[in-house]
């Protein structure tokens, strides 16, 4: 059956969206896949995502004294280290402050492993997510200078907070901040402060979650105290043994999985499926994931496990966890945070449910803000990025407690919503607020809560229609012949998969349903057949109670276009691929 494309980008799916084919030079596919020895499809999914002629070995296989950048670009970091290297020789006692996310809790463990090896005067504290908020604190600084810290790091946070670090209270106290966020003109007056995102830093680190940035300053600390012939009487630490976390952090801090990020990724997940670290491992087996973990199962398993700690309960319980290597301590914290997990879970799904409602009516609305009285702070961003699922449109959703308003926001591409806070917290619109371009987070006085929806409304105005058209984009059409372990192991050369390198999405074209089963009450399994009578597997997640989960329970012989993933059905002894099924299109 020929497919017309044209007419297929110009229809909208049974999930109203639009379909795109994402475009290629053809001549760049045939001349690579030629070159390098590859399957068709294999070269067209490189060339999509940008790999040419002379950075495709780098993409496939990464090599470590070729592919990650020079610590010494990176702005301070001479400073960073020679203050290291005096606190380790005067025996100053060092203090780390972490943020309480995936990314914060890694970047703390890494650090703390390291300096492990010179000193055991290190305090690690990182911040109640409930209670101090992001960042370092008054009370966090306090109990530093009570127990004598001389030498103090910020590890993912820091990099704005100059009331906190300046404070003459504590100028005792010197300290290094070890940050990715954007930073304001006007920088905390400390020691040090390693950042790629400084205004003034001209490095080409930019992409790099917090972990990355302290695994860099880890290399050249290492190369410096070696320059000081500081491991005559005892082994260097192996860095490399620290990947595991370092991709853990990368992952499930959405950071764009290119160049360097990748090389972590790649080489940190060869580490995990060695078994290496022992915390990780846990919370892989607690959960059940398969014996080989990829990157989707780091961000959307291993990470939510972490971050259940600082979302509910006791945020150190994380750090607490990557850093030891007590098997029963392990086995008690890695248990607690999979039913903490479970809690998160249970409380969402409650507060969803009201903020739903609200966004329901604001759908002719540029964005969507959404507020409640005591809802569970820790759940907001999750929240945040249901609702945007949904509707497409950046949002924002509220948590108020005695008048004062936490709030956690998600954004789309081509609206740098970090951007729009910093401006209302610069115009003094909000008490305080910052992020990332897809994600940031605010306090506001609830007598601004009016302004903050002007000011909203007037940056939203400005943008047009088209931004929020949700187009879903694929990388080929394919038929069902071509569905097999082949496919498979070519598609395997693209992962590891997250930001900027997703997934590859396929349509498969002329298949209808032959049978399906609703599981768990929210899934469905399906079972598809060709003309041909050729079968194969699929199940679509979570689409119970949605128009595309009603046309499914109600299938018919129609021939259809099916949007999806492809992975192996590690149910089926026979080793077969199976379809993650996303949307459906029919053929008239």
């Amino acid at each position: 059956m020929n497919i017309n494309i044209t007419k297929i980008e110009s229809s909208l799916s049974l999930s109203n969206r639009k379909w795109k084919f994402k475009k290629v030079d053809e001549r760049n596919v045939i001349y690579l896949a030629q070159k390098y020895n590859l399957k068709y499809i294999v070269s067209k999914l490189l060339v999509i995502r940008g790999v040419t002629d002379e950075t495709i070995l780098t993409f496939l296989n990464p090599v470590i004294n070729q592919d990650l950048p020079n610590p010494d670009d990176l702005k301070d970091i001479n400073k960073a280290s020679e203050r290291v290297i005096e606190a380790i020789k005067k025996k100053h006692k060092i203090g780390i402050i972490a943020d309480y996310d995936v990314d914060g809790s890694t970047s703390a463990s890494i650090l703390f492993k390291f300096l492990r090896n010179f000193t055991t005067s290190i305090i690690l504290k990182i911040p109640n997510r409930l209670i101090d908020g992001y960042g370092p604190n008054i009370k966090l600084m306090q109990e530093m200078l009570d127990n004598k810290i001389d030498l103090l790091f910020t590890l993912d946070c820091g990099t704005t907070s100059n009331e906190i670090i300046d404070n003459k209270k504590f100028k005792e106290i010197d300290v290094i901040v070890i940050d990715h966020h954007l930073s304001d003109e006007s920088l905390p007056n400390v020691h040090a402060i390693i950042n790629p995102n400084r205004h003034d830093d001209t490095s080409d680190c930019q992409q790099l979650a917090a972990v990355g940035v302290t695994f860099l300053f880890l290399m050249h600390l290492r190369k410096s105290l070696r320059e000081q012939n500081m491991f005559q009487e005892q082994k260097e630490p192996n860095l490399l043994s620290y990947l595991d976390l370092v991709a853990l952090g990368t992952v499930c801090d959405v950071v764009e999985l290119k160049k360097y990020n990748r090389f972590f990724v790649k080489k940190g997940l060869e580490l995990i499926h060695k078994r290496y670290h022992k915390g990780i491992s846990k919370l892989i087996d607690n959960s059940k994931i398969a014996s080989s973990p990829t990157s989707q199962d780091l961000g959307f398993i291993v990470g939510p496990q972490i971050n259940a700690a600082s979302r509910i309960d006791d945020s150190s319980l994380a750090s607490k966890l990557l850093i030891t290597n007590d098997i029963e301590q392990i086995e008690s914290i890695s248990r607690k945070l999979f039913l903490l997990n479970e809690k998160r879970k249970l409380i969402e799904s409650q507060i969803f449910d009201d903020a739903k409602k609200q966004a329901s009516k604001q759908e002719d609305s540029k964005y969507i803000l959404v507020y409640g009285n005591d809802w569970h702070k820790g759940v907001l961003g999750i929240i945040a990025s249901k609702i945007l699922e949904i509707y497409y449109k950046p949002v924002i959703v509220i948590s108020f407690l005695n008048k004062i308003g936490v709030g956690s926001a998600r954004s789309i591409d081509n609206i740098d919503l970090g951007k729009i806070i910093f401006q209302a917290k610069h115009e003094n619109i909000i008490i305080s607020g910052g992020g990332h371009s897809m994600a940031a987070g605010l306090k506001i006085d609830n007598s601004n809560l009016d302004l903050f929806k002007q000011f909203l409304d007037k940056i939203f105005f400005s943008y047009d229609n088209k931004i929020f058209e949700r187009t879903d984009y694929f990388d080929s059409l394919i038929s069902v012949n071509d569905l097999n372990l082949e496919l498979l192991e070519g598609i395997g050369k693209i992962e590891p998969y997250g930001k900027a390198n997703p997934e590859p999405i396929f349509v498969i074209n002329d298949i209808k349903i032959d049978s399906i089963k609703v599981i768990k009450n929210k899934h469905i399994l399906l079972f598809f057949e060709n003309d041909l009578g050729q079968k194969i597997k699929g199940i679509s997640f979570n689409v119970k109670d949605t128009i595309l989960g009603d046309y499914l329970e109600k299938f018919n012989q129609y021939k259809l276009l099916i949007a999806c993933t492809i992975t192996l059905d590690k149910f089926n002894t026979k080793q077969v691929p199976q379809l993650i099924v996303k949307d459906i299109m029919k053929i008239d």
